[in-house]
C-alpha cells in the first residue's frame, strides 16, 4: 500500500530497496476486515485464558470437527508465484512483527490482470470483509477495493486471506442482495458473517496488482510469546497463529518452500517474541489503547507500538521497531546487532541502542546502503522497571555519544 511515510527514502532504505507496495502496507484497514463486532462481543467470545473463542466469534458456534488439517491445495498456482515473505515483518506501521505473509503474484501479463486464488482444504467461508478506504490514517493515497475471507476448514482451524481484488461469482451469489449492493458502491461497513462450504482446490476470488496476505489459525495451540493477550482486543486471534507450510503435504510443501527465503524455524516466520522480564518483544505505550491503539490519533492506530525483535529473514538481525519515531514509524537495525534484546533484564539498568538503517531488504538480500544513509540515525534508551514495565526515550538525530541518559520527555510502556 502507498503510504507517503513508508515511500520517503528513509523507510525504503530500511529494510528495502526492492521492497514490494503490498510490503509496505500498514493494518490500519484491517480492522474491518479482521475484526467481527464490537468491544463487548469480543468480550462475550474470550475464553478463560484471554484468548479468542473463534467458533463462537467467526462462525457463530457452527463449526464442526477438530484437527488435524491437511491443505491439499496451493492458495495460488505455482506458476503465479514470484515469492513468498513470511511472518513477521516490520515495516512502517506494521510495527510489531506482522501476523500474515505474503504470496507475491508473478509480473502481471497483457490480458491477465489478475490470479487465481484457491481454498486451500474444504471448510466454509464464515466472514467476508470489504475495505474500500483507510480507517485510523489521514493517509488516502490509493483507491481501496479489497476483499478479505475467513475460511473455517475445522471448529479450531481457519485460514485467513486479505487484499483479494475480487470474490469469485460462487462466491459472490451466495451473499444477501443488500450485502452485493454495498460491495458494489464500494461503501464501507463491517465484515458478513456468512456460511458458504467450499472444496480444496477452489478458486475462491482474484488477486491483482498486489500480494495475497495468508494467515493461518489453529485454536489448539497457544503462542508462548504473547504475554498479554487482552492487550491485542479484537486481534488476540494472533496468540494462534501457525506455521502454514506445516499443513501442506509433499510434494507441494516443499514446492512452496522453494519461494520462501527465510531458513530458520519456523520456516513460515515467527511473530511472538515476548519474554517475561527481558526486553525482547511487543510493547505498548500505557494509555495508547494496547494493539487496537487510539482510534482518535489521525497518524494511526500504530503510535504506541513499540517491539524489539529479529529480520523475518535474517533471523539474527537485531531489529527494533518503533510507532512514534519523531512522529513517524519507523524501523532500525542497531550498531554492534546488539545488546541482544533478548538477554537484556532490569538488571542491565538503562541500555542504549544507536538506531542505524538495517543491511538487508525484505528478502532477507544484503544491500550495500549509499555512503548518507550509512550512519545513526538517532537512538533509543530502554529501561526495564519491572518484568512487564518498560521506560522508554528516542532521540531521533542523535549520536550515542551525544545521549547520557532519560530527559523528561521519557514514556512508560507496558505488555
Amino acid at each position: 500500500m502507498n503510504w507517503r511515510f513508508i515511500l520517503s527514502a528513509f523507510i525504503v532504505w530500511t529494510f528495502a530497496v526492492t521492497a514490494t507496495a503490498q510490503e509496505r502496507s500498514t493494518e490500519n484497514g484491517d480492522r474491518q476486515q479482521r475484526g467481527a463486532g464490537n468491544r463487548s462481543s469480543v468480550d462475550a467470545d474470550t475464553r478463560a485464558d484471554e484468548a479468542l473463542d473463534l467458533n463462537r466469534l467467526w462462525s457463530r458456534g457452527r463449526a464442526a470437527g477438530n484437527g488435524p488439517v491437511r491443505f491439499a491445495h496451493s492458495p495460488m498456482r505455482l506458476d503465479d508465484i514470484e515469492r513468498i515473505t513470511p511472518y513477521g515483518l516490520m515495516i512502517g506501521g506494521h510495527v510489531c512483527p506482522i501476523d500474515h505473509g505474503y504470496f507475491h503474484p508473478q509480473p502481471l501479463k497483457p490480458g491477465q490482470p489478475h490470479f487465481d486464488v484457491f481454498a486451500p482444504a474444504d471448510g466454509h467461508v464464515v466472514m467476508v470483509g470489504h475495505r474500500t478506504q483507510l480507517t485510523g490514517s489521514s493517509e488516502h493515497q490509493r483507491e481501496y477495493d479489497d476483499y478479505a475471507l475467513h475460511i473455517e476448514h475445522s471448529a479450531t482451524v481457519y485460514t485467513f486471506y486479505d487484499l483479494l481484488t475480487q470474490l469469485d461469482p460462487a462466491i459472490l451469489k451466495e451473499l444477501d442482495e443488500t450485502t452485493r449492493d454495498r460491495f458494489a458502491r464500494k461503501q464501507m461497513g463491517p465484515p458478513v458473517q456468512v456460511r458458504i462450504p467450499v472444496k480444496a482446490g477452489q478458486v475462491v476470488g482474484k488477486v491483482g496488482g498486489r500480494s495475497l496476505d495468508i494467515a493461518v489459525i489453529n485454536t489448539q495451540t497457544r503462542l508462548k510469546g504473547f504475554l498479554t493477550p487482552k492487550l491485542y482486543g479484537h486481534y488476540a486471534w494472533r496468540v494462534h497463529v501457525v506455521d502454514p507450510f506445516d499443513y501442506f503435504d509433499e510434494p507441494l510443501k516443499s514446492q512452496l518452500l522453494k519461494l520462501n527465503p527465510r531458513r530458520a524455524e519456523p520456516q513460515f516466520g515467527k511473530i511472538d517474541y515476548d519474554i517475561d522480564g527481558r526486553l525482547v518483544g511487543n510493547w505498548f505505550r500505557e494509555g495508547s489503547g494496547g494493539y487496537p491503539g487510539d482510534r482518535r490519533d489521525p497518524r494511526g492506530y500504530w503510535m504506541g507500538h513499540l517491539a524489539f525483535a529479529y529480520h523475518h529473514v535474517e533471523s539474527t538481525q537485531v531489529i527494533v521497531s518503533i510507532g512514534d519515531f519523531d512522529g513517524r514509524p519507523r524501523q532500525f537495525a542497531v550498531v554492534g546487532n546488539g545488546p541482544d534484546p533478548a538477554k537484556v533484564s532490569a538488571k542491565d539498568g538503562v541500555v542504549k541502542y544507536e538506531l542505524v538503517y538495517a543491511p538487508f531488504n525484505s528478502n532477507g538480500t544484503r544491500i550495500e546502503l549509499p555512503p548518507q544513509m550509512r550512519g545513526p540515525q538517532g537512538v533509543l534508551l530502554a529501561q526495564l522497571v519491572e518484568d512487564r514495565k518498560l521506560k522508554i526515550e528516542v532521540f531521533p538525530g542523535k549520536t550515542a555519544e551525544s545521549v547520557s541518559g532519560f530527559t523528561p520527555a521519557a514514556r512508560v510502556y507496558e505488555r
